[in-house]
């Protein structure tokens, strides 16, 4: 009971202290990920090797964006409630209230994942427009 209790206590502060996705709103989220594609994936969107990722694909990157930015943001949190927590528990802790909160938040997790495919278009077309012009302005 006294583990329940804990659990209840960091949701409460996570929802109520830190409005996380007030904070790290589904915009920020979708772009980091569109600019995290681009960068990875730049050599093929400039030689014109690149397709669009899948929908599952880009919301599974979305979803390790909200995990890296839930866990660094929880972490400090769990510690601060309890102290006395190992860090097993504490990475017990995390994991669980990560699966929460995916759960809770599906539909924003989907929203990201359609926004960043809608950035990570936009920035790819802009990509491929400004290369054309340097390609105009160098090579002709």
């Amino acid at each position: 009971m006294k583990n329940r209790k804990q659990e209840d206590i960091i949701a409460e502060k996570i929802v109520k202290y830190y409005d996380y996705f007030e904070e790290n709103s589904i915009t920020t989220i979708s772009k980091k990920c569109a600019k995290y594609i681009v960068n990875e994936y730049f050599e093929d969107i400039c030689s014109n090797n690149f397709e669009i990722p899948s929908s599952e694909v880009i919301e599974e990157w979305v979803l390790e964006e909200v995990k890296h930015q839930f866990d660094e943001k929880v972490v400090e949190i769990i510690e601060n409630t309890c102290p006395s927590m190992t860090e097993d528990e504490i990475d017990e802790q995390i994991t669980k209230l990560e699966k929460m909160y995916e759960r809770e938040n599906k539909k924003q997790i989907s929203a990201a994942a359609n926004l960043a495919s809608k950035e990570l278009k936009s920035r790819i077309k802009s990509l491929q427009k400004d290369l054309i012009e340097l390609r105009k302005k160098y090579v002709n």
